[in-house]
């Protein structure tokens, strides 16, 4: 029987198209809006009165959401609400307020966000799925909340830094959904090095039925796992007959990624067929 020829190409040499990561978006976002360091300058002179009302707004956010019915069904609080359960969700929307009256900009707070978002869409604790107009309409009565306090002439510039924080999460909940979308589904997993960025298997659903597609959509979905695997190459794309540079990216050396336990250098590389059942597995060098 003959043996399949190794590709010419690793996997490690093959360019992958994926989305800018959170944190570069929020720059992008936050200059989009003008919320520059003078603009922070600014918006540091609420920090102490807005401090001062923000455990009750955090009582207050979650008495109307476990009042209000069809948010109520959605974090699975109908009937009595675990107060477990209340008191995590507490815990994190009080870090949550306290960074954002702090003005935090940081990219560590851009993956915080979306993070936010990929637990909103259910993978998270309990695994409850928020409808992302829930997440969109709870922010706009933070900031009518913050009006209270907010001279008129700042508000905008809180308004225009939840809107952002708003785009970060929605990037995550979008990546989390977009893996429940396609045809074929496959099983995604880590070992070694690679293990704490995909803690957890990961289903994904895929159309094309190539090992790229099942790989762009998990990059998407867990840009830690780019953090290790992943590096940048620049490159250069035409926009309107302007030359615009880009970002795209390439295995670090000597990754190997595995169909069903084998290399897939020694099948079609990244273009490798999927088919329902299929396991993809990151195995890092230094395992």
């Amino acid at each position: 029987m003959a043996t399949q020829k190794k590709t010419e190409t690793p996997v490690w040499t093959e360019i992958i198209d994926l989305p800018d990561l959170p944190e570069v978006q929020m720059r992008e976002q936050l200059a989009f809006v003008g919320l520059d360091e003078e603009a922070k300058r600014q918006m540091y002179l609420d920090g102490e009165p807005l401090l001062a009302r923000a455990a009750d707004w955090v009582a207050a956010a979650y008495d109307h959401l476990s009042r209000y019915a069809p948010t109520a069904k959605a974090l699975g609080w109908e009937g009595r609400i675990p107060e477990e359960d209340l008191y995590l969700r507490r815990t994190f929307f009080s870090g949550w307020i306290g960074r954002t009256i702090g003005v935090d900009t940081s990219d560590e707070f851009a993956r915080y966000l979306f993070h936010a978002g990929r637990v909103h869409a259910g993978y998270g604790p309990g695994r409850h799925f928020v409808p992302p107009e829930w997440v969109s309409l709870s922010l706009s009565l933070i900031l009518r909340m913050f009006s209270e306090v907010v001279p008129a002439e700042r508000l905008g510039l809180w308004g225009g830094y939840l809107a952002v924080q708003q785009e970060i999460m929605r990037l995550g909940y979008d990546a989390s959904v977009a893996l429940e979308r396609g045809r074929t589904v496959v099983r995604i997993n880590a070992l070694g090095l690679a293990l704490p960025a995909l803690p957890e298997p990961v289903e994904v659903r895929i159309d094309s039925g190539t090992v790229r597609e099942a790989l762009e959509k998990i990059f998407s979905f867990r840009p830690e796992l780019r953090d290790i695997a992943l590096e940048p190459v620049l490159d250069a794309e035409e926009h309107a007959g302007w030359m615009e540079e880009v970002v795209r990216w390439r295995f670090k050396n000597n990754w190997t990624i595995l169909k069903n336990g084998r290399d897939v250098a020694y099948l079609e590389g990244l273009s490798t067929r999927l088919k329902n059942g299929d396991k993809l597995t990151f195995l890092p060098p230094g395992r």
